[in-house]
């Protein structure tokens, strides 16, 4: 779809604000804006909230992955039957089953929005140990059900636990694979992950080089490749909006991927020592890259007054390497 961004008017940019309104982003003049179809300063500036709270890149766009994202937050959980199905239910009625789900101890991943097998299969296990008829279905008598048990939720997600114990156990990096997703399509990053890759080769990984100019590929597309070839690790790199080195895993205000984090804050470790550079604290956020992914995904954005910093490929490397290490921290 073509972007709505300011200076925009018409149905389109109606239909963005009266999502923003119904979900409680309306900051003083939106309303004005609203009554002429504009999208002003006020739109925007109700975009970069909606996109910040949700952890996307908070540009006040509205891409197909912003406008994606506000249809997906208008759904509580009860609105609609939910199940496995091609393509899958995404939600954040999805995402709260799975919270239920991962915090009364019954394994439904990660917790995305997204409704696939595990969450599938934790469904189908909560209904059969509460005597329900177990058919995957998130339908009324489920659901009652799941809110009855408000009050035995726990603190801590299932899955974040799983996700940890099997970060526990790695046996070095020789076979493992990784994507290398050059998804910002700039020469640099494509050339900058064209250095990792035959570093890594070297190593005993088996590197995948996913977009670049040479072959675009969007984040959702390099998830989907990295989902197929079932990649050990996936690492995306772009140019970034902010100058510096950032570094993104998948987390939000509810859930972290531990093994994403883990990885994030090597990359974080390597970068700083290897470039000089003063590397932020690696963030949670839900890019469709981080988001989409099966395996644990880093993102890493830099932006410089030249070219890519000096030995940032081989700190990359090294940050992957290690972490198949059994000995990395």
């Amino acid at each position: 779809m073509k972007a709505i961004e300011k200076g925009d008017r018409g149905l389109a940019v109606s239909d963005v604000q009266k999502k923003l309104h119904e979900l409680g982003f309306s900051p003083p003049g939106f309303e004005a804006e609203s009554r002429e179809g504009f999208f002003g300063e006020c739109t925007e500036q109700a975009v970069r909230e909606f996109q910040a709270q949700r952890g996307l890149r908070a540009d006040g766009r509205v891409d197909e992955t912003t406008w994606h994202e506000l249809v997906e937050a208008s759904f509580r959980l009860g609105d609609r039957f939910l199940y496995l199905r091609v393509p899958p239910f995404r939600g954040d009625d999805v995402r709260e089953l799975q919270e239920y789900l991962n915090r009364l101890g019954f394994n439904a991943g990660r917790e995305d929005g997204i409704f696939g097998q595990e969450t599938d299969r934790a469904l189908r296990a909560f209904q059969h140990d509460m005597g329900l008829p177990v058919d995957g279905i998130a339908g009324s008598s489920t659901i009652s059900c799941l809110l009855r048990l408000r009050h035995a939720l726990k603190e801590t997600s299932v899955a974040e636990v799983h996700e940890s114990l099997l970060d526990s156990s790695r046996k070095g990096p020789r076979g493992r694979s990784v994507v290398l997703g050059a998804t910002g399509g700039d020469e640099e990053t494509e050339e900058v992950l064209r250095g990792v890759l035959d570093l890594l080769s070297s190593s005993g990984l088996v590197p995948l080089l996913a977009g670049g100019p040479s072959a675009p590929m969007d984040e959702s597309r390099c998830a989907q490749l990295a989902n197929q070839v079932g990649a050990d690790v996936v690492l995306g790199m772009r140019k970034g909006d902010e100058p510096g080195v950032r570094i993104f895993f998948f987390g939000g205000k509810s859930y972290s991927s531990p093994r994403g984090r883990r990885l994030a804050e090597l990359l974080q470790k390597e970068i700083a020592e290897a470039t000089g550079m003063e590397v932020p604290s690696p963030e949670g956020r839900s890019f469709p890259l981080l988001r989409e992914t099966r395996m644990p995904c880093v993102m890493v954005e830099w932006l410089t007054q030249e070219k890519a910093p000096a030995r940032l490929a081989e700190a990359i490397a090294q940050a992957l390497t290690g972490y198949f290490s059994p000995s990395a921290e």
